[in-house]
């Protein structure tokens, strides 16, 4: 029996704006959405305020004003906005913000369910370099519940670490969501074949919503937001412009694999790879690291590279 559940990936081109101008488009981006049926909306990392140019102003004065500017809770008129949106349409919004919260300040995603009213909240468990001094990590893999699924979030530098969607997928996520900025020099290889791995890996389809840029139209990379089944097949995605990238998924449709080699019946090769897993031998991925592996000092440069941009 199928169950059929449509993503709707917001698909932001990145260029100088106004804050208002960003929100007033990703409102109508998430509406648009609404007005397409899709069940599931995601907004790119920081969506709301990444490089705007009050974003830009911010930085420039320090970290105190970038939460002045940038922060957002609750109450904020723009995430009120956007729980309107999901109780108008019936569906789940997520966008990922700059949170304040009982005086922590993280990265993190709000599951905004077809009531208006928050399901869950995910924030950032791995912090890429330099931001544990902006933000926090979080401190939870738990699948949050929708009425079209348990979502397993990630964010961002989150992508790095593999064990993140196998904790999910062992935990009784349905489906796997990564929302993140632009990736720079490792948007090739996560697009091309990390992203579909982890889909075959785990037996779980995967949305990502990001941004796309001019420069990455002129020179053919594939970094936009993406859809991918169950079997890492690219169902929807590919778009250098911005709006929304719709595609429906099937969260029945699973991978298969040989019972065993003597027999024609086939069986879901994700129940059957957690069956097969061997805690007993992972120890070393659980241990807590030595006072050598925490120093930052002993990741010294192997290279550098001259006039780097790491806009481009």
């Amino acid at each position: 029996m199928a169950r059929p559940v449509t993503l709707g990936m917001i698909n932001v081109m990145l260029k100088s704006e106004s804050l208002a101008e960003r929100r007033t488009q990703l409102l109508k981006d998430v509406d648009d959405a609404g007005k397409q049926g899709c069940n599931i909306v995601m907004l790119p990392e920081y969506a709301d305020h990444h490089k705007t140019n009050e974003a830009y102003a911010a930085h420039s004065k320090g970290f105190e004003q970038v939460l002045a500017v940038n922060g957002l809770t609750l109450k904020s008129p723009f995430m009120q906005e956007l729980s309107g949106l999901a109780r108008k349409h019936k569906m789940v919004v997520i966008p990922d913000v700059l949170f304040l919260e009982d005086n922590r300040r993280r990265n993190s995603c709000v599951v905004y369910g077809p009531e208006g009213s928050v399901l869950g909240l995910y924030s950032k468990t791995h912090l890429a370099p330099g931001e544990c001094k902006q933000v926090e990590a979080g401190d939870s893999l738990k699948p949050i519940a929708t009425p079209f699924g348990k979502l397993g979030l990630s964010i961002c530098y989150d992508v790095q670490f593999p064990e993140i969607p196998r904790v999910y997928e062992v935990e009784g996520a349905e489906l796997l969501l990564w929302t993140t900025m632009r990736q720079c020099e490792h948007e090739d290889g996560q697009f091309r074949l990390i992203l579909p791995a982890r889909c075959i890996e785990t037996g779980l389809p995967l949305g990502v919503a990001t941004y796309v840029t001019e420069h990455q139209r002129i020179g053919r990379k594939p970094m936009s937001s993406h859809i991918y089944n169950a079997l890492g097949q690219v169902v929807a995605g590919g778009s250098h412009k911005g709006g929304v990238v719709r595609g429906t998924l099937d969260l029945d449709e699973v991978n298969l694999e040989r019972r065993s080699w003597e027999q024609p019946d086939w069986v879901n090769a994700s129940s059957y790879y957690r069956r097969q897993r061997r805690p007993d031998l992972y120890g070393a991925l659980t241990r807590p690291l030595s006072d050598e592996e925490k120093n930052p000092d002993n990741e010294k440069a192997i290279q550098k590279v001259d006039n780097y941009n790491p806009s481009l």
